[in-house]
């Protein structure tokens, strides 16, 4: 499956330590490149507020263009279809 996230990278031609070294210089702190991974590769879908916008700031985005919505609803509502 590839993410959104992932396919943002490939759009920017960039690597996940490209996007590392992006939020240590423009956050002027890190997330781990562990946390970048599984983020990238949906291993990790709950993750802080600070580290979405850290994300967002470091591939000059918006929140919904990374976020998983559509797996989101499909679990808080077990596949039913929403009104």
């Amino acid at each position: 499956m590839e993410t959104k996230i992932k396919r943002l990278l490939r759009e920017k031609e960039m690597s996940q330590t490209d996007l590392y070294n992006r939020i240590k210089t423009q956050c002027k702190s890190y997330l781990g490149q562990d946390v970048i991974s599984k983020i990238v590769n949906g291993k990790k879908n709950n993750y802080e507020l600070f580290t979405l916008l850290k994300i967002c700031l470091a591939l000059n985005c918006k929140p919904n263009d990374i976020i998983e919505t559509k797996e989101f609803i499909q679990k808080c509502t077990n596949g039913r279809p929403t009104q």
